[in-house]
């Protein structure tokens, strides 16, 4: 899976210790586990599309 294009997009921020983490924005998440097409991650995208609201 060609994730590049939500790297773009990820947001990031820094651990006490003064380290980039960066993480993916909760839509590309959605997508990504849509995209995988296993039925664990089809719910667990459901669950994050229920984050928005």
């Amino acid at each position: 899976m060609d994730v590049t294009t939500c790297l773009t997009r990820a947001e990031t921020t820094r651990d006490p210790e003064g380290f980039a983490v960066r993480y993916a924005a909760l839509d590309d998440l959605i997508r990504m586990r849509r995209a995988l097409g296993r039925p664990k991650d089809h719910r667990r995208a459901d669950e994050l599309v229920q984050l928005r609201t």
